[in-house]
């Protein structure tokens, strides 16, 4: 049986006051193949799904779990945005798959087609600023690889990021 073990939101700080505008949000769920499921935000609050799912490899080092996310649902709020959306128009010129396609059909392994392309919008996506926030809260009983990538991946990315941990009980 899977259980949710985290979420992430991305969106955009409002012109006044503190928080966030959610553009997107994120299920990570574990059992079996863990994987993330997104939803956009539309502008009345509802979700609209994303299709497929996003299986991120915690064995791969380093793993990439907000940054794919970010590629896939909102990269608008990256500075480099427009060499963002160049590089998912070639990808979608040359392979027919796109960040997100790429993402949420988990064909983001080396020497997957297209993953030239994939890999340098991480880089770029990571070696410059991002202006949206990012806010991910994690069950304490998550597997602590989850735990790992996520925090290793927050850390890489420069944007405002926030990480909430569920409290717990005293016993």
């Amino acid at each position: 049986m899977s259980s949710l073990v985290a979420v992430v939101h991305v969106g955009a700080a409002p012109p006044i006051g503190g928080g966030m505008r959610p553009t997107a949000v994120a299920h990570w769920y574990e059992g079996g193949v863990g994987r993330l499921l997104a939803y956009e935000v539309a502008a009345d609050g509802s979700l609209e799904r994303v299709p497929g799912a996003y299986a991120p490899d915690l064995d791969e080092d380093p793993s990439y779990p907000v940054t794919d996310l970010l590629l896939a649902v909102a990269r608008e709020h990256s500075a480099v945005a427009q060499r963002l959306d160049t590089l998912d128009t070639k990808a979608r010129a040359n392979y027919d798959a796109g960040f997100r396609e790429k993402v949420f059909d988990t064909q983001v392994a080396w020497g997957s087609d297209g993953y030239g392309r994939h890999f340098e919008a991480r880089s770029q996506l990571e070696s410059h600023r991002y202006e949206g926030r990012v806010a991910v809260g994690v069950d304490p009983d998550a597997p602590t690889a989850v735990s790992r990538a996520l925090a290793a991946n927050l850390e890489r990315l420069d944007a405002p990021t926030v990480a909430y941990e569920r409290p717990t009980p005293e016993g």
